[in-house]
């Protein structure tokens, strides 16, 4: 059989086509959001927005003013000490899931809200890298979880839904992806209690932000399809936690005036599995990490400068505010 002449082009042309439309279509899977991220100038804060500010400010000097890891455990006690008090303070009474990382003594620690089977888990990794203060990694993110904590007190879990609020140790190198890892001992309770986690945030380094061009950098190949300032916060999910990333995103963006982003990407993406959320991954279980992107945009991470005068108190605010809606929006019937 003769091919008509200009067959072999017409299948060049169409195999482009499609190659063409596999990536408009996979960009758009990632990239895809409800609604739209803020642009513009920033509201002012009211009375209350102040005076969270101010609250966070309080927890990360309490949690985060020193080095504070396995290698310096007496700054880490200092630091489990603060969380427990506190969260104590606001009338909590605090589990504490114990175990020993070389020869030393360390803890998770944990607030529930709500009885049964299912589990909504938000948390944040209280110890720094080694060679690092760890104020905006993670000291914003516990700072965060203590006021969720405080907020969760008004909420009611839907029936048969149970919250916890996590505070992990370990998340840091060398115990990352580890059996040291304070949320893989967690999500590996989990699993021996039989509990189904429907959804997991891990708040991780959110308090860093800037308005200047250049600012923000990404791993191949999401500059093309995300701003170049640093002064949004960021939800990063694996490919099959994209329909939370895209709740949570959503329940933010109605709650709050603050740029957010988010992407539901493989995790061989460098950077999209780089915290607590893989522990539950690990598991089949959708989690979406909360980030102001930390590497990709802060110069302090993982040194001694990152000290809590660096963090962005109101800007991290009102990231809080908007998470308090999407707890609210995780703990009703979904």
């Amino acid at each position: 059989m003769t091919l008509p002449r200009g067959y072999g082009r017409l299948v060049l042309i169409a195999a482009v086509l499609l190659a063409i439309a596999a990536v408009v279509f996979a960009s758009w899977f990632m990239t895809a959001t409800p609604g739209a991220s803020h642009r513009g100038p920033l509201p002012p804060l009211d009375p209350e927005g102040r005076r969270l500010a101010e609250n966070l400010r309080k927890h990360v000097v309490g949690v985060a003013s020193e080095e504070h890891n396995v290698a310096h455990p007496a700054a880490l006690e200092r630091s489990a000490r603060y969380i427990e008090a506190t969260l104590k303070g606001l009338g909590y009474a605090v589990s504490r899931q114990e175990f020993e990382t070389k020869g030393v003594k360390v803890r998770n620690l944990e607030v529930r809200k709500g009885a049964g089977e299912k589990v909504v888990v938000i948390g944040a990794h209280y110890d720094s890298a080694q060679d690092a203060v760890g104020a905006d990694d993670n000291g914003s993110g516990v700072a965060a979880l203590i006021e969720l904590a405080r907020f969760l007190k008004t909420v009611q879990p839907a029936e048969g839904l149970e919250v916890r609020l996590v505070f992990y140790v370990n998340e840091e190198l060398p115990w990352f992806g580890t059996d040291n890892m304070g949320s893989f001992v967690h999500s590996m309770s989990l699993v021996r209690e039989g509990r189904e986690v429907v959804a997991m945030l891990s708040l991780e380094t959110i308090g860093w932000y800037s308005e200047n061009f250049d600012s923000q950098r990404y791993p191949f190949p999401f500059s093309l399809f995300y701003p170049s300032k640093g002064n949004f916060v960021g939800f990063v999910a694996n490919l099959s936690s994209r329909s939370l990333m895209r709740r949570v995103v959503g329940a933010f963006r109605r709650a709050v005036e603050f740029p957010s982003e988010g992407v539901a990407a493989p995790e061989s993406i460098p950077g999209i599995g780089w915290s607590d959320q893989w522990a539950y991954w690990k598991f089949g279980w959708p989690a979406v990490m909360v980030t102001d992107t930390a590497v990709f945009r802060y110069p302090h991470y993982h040194t001694l400068r990152d000290t809590p005068d660096k963090v962005s108190y109101e800007r991290l605010a009102r990231v809080v505010k908007g998470l308090e809606s999407v707890l609210r929006d995780l703990a009703g019937p979904g």
